[in-house]
């Protein structure tokens, strides 16, 4: 929205960021910018520091960073519009998105089909409904405190009755679907609940059937509902988990309910196990800690997993509680009761000594193919860690499990680590990417020069965001930062606020290099994944020998391609050390 940017921008412009963290931090001068101990983690050592030129902030320890309005949403832990606002009020000036007007109509209209929801399952129509709602374990006062409701059967109920708003409008909100034949509802003899938005406002519906499948039903991507930055029963349970600094995070909506219904009233749902970046930070800004409570199979699925590892990764302390085979927290607390549930919840294993168990109970590591795939599937779960000593307590426990020594797990894993070295090279960061785009967002060097030679593809996925605003003509770093989330804020202002100097043709000629030679590799090592597996599957040890040979050549090859274009930004060693590390 240009006319919001620009709005955006103003205010930023009007506001000094060195005055308002100064509220929060004591900063000291260095250099040409300012330096604080961060309020976001543990800091000992001052690691954040502040440009009153670029209007930005980082914190090297942690990782935090982005402009004023970003530091003031983390630090009082306010939605990007509520920030604007309260920002925009300091220097005298109004905030009012272009959509204001439009998204309340919005708002209005899902109001009043909550409302009829909740009429439906009190008449004589909703009778099935009501007795489902009261085998589950949810008495009629819970109906009203959590806005359950009924959808009709039939194919039109909510298409005729609220027909006065337009079927493009109804569309447009997920309640209608076009069908060949037309527009139908999309919710029909269902039990309702409503998906609330921060504020306890209903911006879409869950529905559950009482036979048949799908058993649910979500509403699909809206204006007002994004599946991947709402958490359901966020409104209710974020005085609680203020007070604890902790959630129970659960699968689905009766799960969310039975433990409200326990009093365990921090307990909200991550509508199934795909956890998303939006919604991990949906939660950091009210918790520290997250206990994870979904059924075993489910607890150890690959998406589980890929989420607790976004979780971790925006700081969070993630644990994961080990409920009974073949029970899910919904049955569970209902037939063992609140005690219970407490007790498994306060037993939650660290997430990392959970997926340690996972992969144990998965490979047979006293087999040589057996501990192949389980670092196959470890390589995949620590490749985006950034916590060197979550890396280094990980490694240490596979060691531990294979009879491996740390230093072979490390290099299997895909870290390179010499005895003698001061850091560890990470795959994440130290990539020429990163030289790239710090070069651009610190004004070193124009993004014309380069934008020819690459594409948003050629860049890693957390990084297409800034360059995709780049390739959209945007220069000024407070316009690209408000485009970007708050992940991608982080990242621009890493780059934008990195000390080390860089050549600009250097970065362009090892761009070149890596761009040319690297997506052959990385292409075929997935593959070579698969062929792996299967043929450990159909015991061809002749063919998984000439595999996994190729295999290490193959990654070897990647890490030649990458020390000869390695000159990454958080690469701390010069010359000298690294003569030493090698000689030593």
């Amino acid at each position: 929205m240009p006319g919001q940017r620009a709005d955006v921008k103003e205010i930023k412009a009007r506001l000094d960021i060195i005055s308002i963290i100064s509220r929060y931090v004591t900063l000291t001068k260095s250099g040409s910018g300012f330096k604080g101990k961060c309020p976001f983690h543990k800091d000992d050592t001052p690691s954040m520091t502040v440009s009153a030129e670029k209007g930005l902030w980082h914190c090297f320890g942690c990782g935090e960073g982005g402009d004023v309005i970003t530091f003031f949403m983390k630090i009082e832990r306010l939605s990007f519009i509520e920030a604007v606002r309260r920002m925009a009020e300091e220097v005298g000036m109004s905030f009012d998105t272009t959509e204001d007007g439009a998204r309340d109509e919005l708002r209005s209209i899902m109001a009043e089909v909550a409302n009829s929801f909740v009429k439906n399952l009190r008449s004589d129509a909703g009778e099935k409904a009501r007795e489902y709602l009261l085998e589950r374990g949810y008495p009629e006062p819970c109906w009203m405190t959590y806005g359950l409701g009924y959808a009709l059967p039939g194919w039109e109920n909510v298409k005729r009755t609220f027909s006065n708003h337009g079927e493009a409008t109804l569309l447009k909100l997920g309640l209608l679907v076009r069908g060949d034949n037309g527009t139908y509802d999309r919710f029909r003899d269902r039990a309702i609940f409503p998906i609330l938005d921060l504020s306890g406002r209903p911006v879409g519906f869950g529905g559950r059937a009482f036979e048949g499948e799908p058993k649910y039903l979500n509403s699909p991507q809206t204006p007002l509902f994004d599946k991947g930055r709402l958490i359901y029963g966020i409104s209710w349970a974020r005085e609680r988990m203020s007070q604890t600094r902790t959630a129970v995070l659960v699968e689905g909506y009766t799960d969310v309910l039975s433990l409200q219904q326990a009093d365990i009233l921090n307990a909200v749902g991550s509508m199934g196990t795909s956890l998303t970046q939006g919604q991990a930070e949906l939660l950091k800004r009210f918790v520290d800690q997250v206990v994870i409570a979904y059924d075993q199979d489910a607890a150890g699925s690959a998406a589980s997993l890929r989420g607790m590892q976004i979780l971790r990764n925006v700081g969070l302390n993630v644990r994961v509680a080990r409920l009974p085979a073949g029970e899910d927290p919904d049955g569970f607390v209902r037939s063992q009761g609140s005690e219970a549930m407490q007790e498994v919840l306060d037993a939650a294993l660290p997430f990392h000594e959970f997926f340690i168990e996972s992969l144990k109970a998965r490979h047979d590591v006293t087999t040589v193919e057996g501990t192949e795939r389980f670092l196959g599937d470890a390589r995949e779960f620590t490749r985006v860690i950034r916590s060197e000593a979550l890396y280094s307590e990980i490694v240490k426990q596979i060691s531990d499990l294979t009879g491996m020594r740390d230093e072979h797990v490390r290099n299997e894993l895909g870290r390179i680590s010499r005895e003698g070295e001061k850091t560890r090279v990470v795959e994440q960061h130290v990539t020429i990417e990163d030289d790239l785009l710090s070069l651009v967002l610190r004004g070193d060097l124009p993004w014309g020069k380069i934008s020819s030679l690459v594409d948003p593809e050629d860049f890693s996925e957390a990084n297409r965001p800034i360059v995709r605003c780049l390739q959209n003509g945007l220069t000024d770093l407070s316009e690209i930062l408000t485009e970007l989330d708050e992940e991608g804020a982080r990242r621009a202002s890493f780059y934008a606020l990195a000390p080390k100097p860089i050549k600009a043709e250097t970065a362009i000629e090892e761009a070149v290099k890596w761009i040319a030679r690297l997506p052959a590799i990385g292409k075929r090592l997935p593959e070579l994944d698969q062929q792996i597996r299967k043929c450990a599957e159909d015991e061809n040890w002749e063919l998984w020998d000439k595999l996994i040979r190729e295999k290490a050549e193959l990654r070897a090859a990647w890490l030649r391609a990458k020390d000869a274009t390695r000159r990454g930004i958080n690469e701390q060693q010069d010359k000298e050390e690294r003569s030493e590390s090698e000689a030593s």
